[in-house]
This record gives structure tokens, C-alpha cells and sequence, in this order.
């Protein structure tokens, strides 16, 4: 693998109103990957993917995407985010959407649950299901590098199941980082973990770890 294929972030800052949310942050995502992103309610964990993809200016940073070095993620078309919140207009189709990824000769449409519904309104799903089809729209992405956040939120045991298996299937083609409260299902796919707590990431092992950094009581 070449020397200069991955995501990386070195020295980003982020602060508002004062208050210092983000401390000179490193990570580096490698292809093939999975990293876990834990941490409490306003730690910063989705400040630090909105500075990631573009959506957030830091107040210092340097990052790179495959040697490239960028200020806003999305813009290098490497990089994809799944928000915590739908992003497919109402009245879009599953298949309209999966064309609009430039999807259709991918593994997307050969899963079931989509398949049988590639006719159907976003607007006429459930909540859980049009998170689950946002998930895989993000994760079957040509991005080489997929931000999740909150992939599991307020989802069926049945579509996390669904989630986690893809998420494994897609790892040999791309760099993940996930973050979510539901922190043993991070933990069940990731491949390090991470914490972020008083504005710095400290690298954990167990779930001894998350009780010594007060994470877990």
C-alpha cells in the first residue's frame, strides 16, 4: 500500500463561543479499516466529522486524503459522511437516489430489502428504513473513505444487524470511522477505538478503559 494512501488529520482545533471543543486532534484512517469514534453527548464527535468533510471550519488544521492536502473534505470526492440526519429529498425514489450515487452497477441493488422496493418514495419509508438505505447509499459510495455518525440510532435489532454486516463487507475497499452511543456495536466492528473527552482523543483497548476515562460508570 503506498505510503500516502489514507486520511489524515494533524493538529485540529476547533472552538466556540470561547470554549475549546476540539484540541489539537491527530488521526490517521487507513483503507481497509475501522475505527471507532466514542465519547459523550457534546464532546465534539460530530464537530469533528463536520470539520472533516467541510461542513465546520477548525480553527487550525492540516489534512490530507490519499496525499492530497484539503481544507473540506468533500470536496476531494473522496470522502463521504453520513449525517445524524436524512439528507434524501421526500420525493426521490430508491432508484432515482441510487442513480444519483452513480450506483446502479454496484452490490446495492442486489440487497433484498432495497431491491424490493427500488420504486418506492423516500417519503413512504419508515424512519428505520430510510436510515438503513442512507447507510448503505453511503457505505456503497465510490468515496474511499466513509464517515459514519450515528449509523444505529433509534434502528431495529434486525437493521443494526443489517448495518454491521455491511459495514464488514465494504471494509477491504475503504477507511471507516464510526461513531455511535450505541458504543458496543462500535466496538463489535471497529478496529481500534478512540475516545474524545476534554477536547483530546486518547486511543482505548477494553471497556476497562472507557470506565478508567469515565466514559462508562
Amino acid at each position: 500500500m503506498p505510503l500516502d494512501r489514507y486520511l489524515y488529520l494533524d493538529s485540529l482545533s476547533y472552538s466556540r463561543g470561547g470554549r475549546m471543543i476540539l484540541s489539537g486532534l491527530f488521526l490517521e484512517l487507513e483503507p481497509s479499516t475501522i475505527v471507532g469514534l466514542l465519547g459523550r453527548n457534546g464532546t465534539g464527535k460530530s464537530t469533528l466529522m463536520n470539520c472533516i468533510f467541510g461542513n465546520c471550519k477548525p480553527d487550525f488544521a492540516y489534512m490530507k486524503c490519499d496525499g492530497q492536502i484539503f481544507n473540506q473534505g468533500y470536496k476531494t470526492k473522496k470522502i463521504t459522511y453520513l449525517t445524524q440526519y436524512s439528507f434524501i429529498p421526500k420525493r426521490l425514489t430508491l432508484l432515482r437516489a441510487i442513480q444519483y450515487f452513480d450506483l446502479e452497477d454496484s452490490p446495492i441493488m442486489d440487497i433484498d430489502i432495497v431491491k424490493d422496493r427500488l420504486l418506492s418514495k423516500i417519503g413512504d419509508l419508515s424512519t428505520g428504513l430510510v436510515r438503513l438505505f442512507e447507510c448503505l447509499l453511503v457505505l456503497y459510495s465510490k468515496a474511499n473513505y466513509c464517515l459514519l455518525d450515528e449509523p444505529f440510532s433509534g434502528l431495529s435489532p434486525l437493521y443494526i444487524d443489517m448495518i454491521k454486516q455491511h459495514i464488514l463487507a465494504v471494509k477491504s475497499l475503504k477507511g471507516i470511522l464510526i461513531s455511535d452511543h450505541y458504543y458496543t456495536h462500535v466496538m463489535d466492528v471497529s478496529d481500534r477505538l478512540l475516545l474524545l473527552t476534554g477536547a483530546s482523543l486518547k486511543s482505548v483497548q477494553k471497556i476497562e478503559d472507557l470506565v478508567l476515562h469515565q466514559y462508562l460508570k
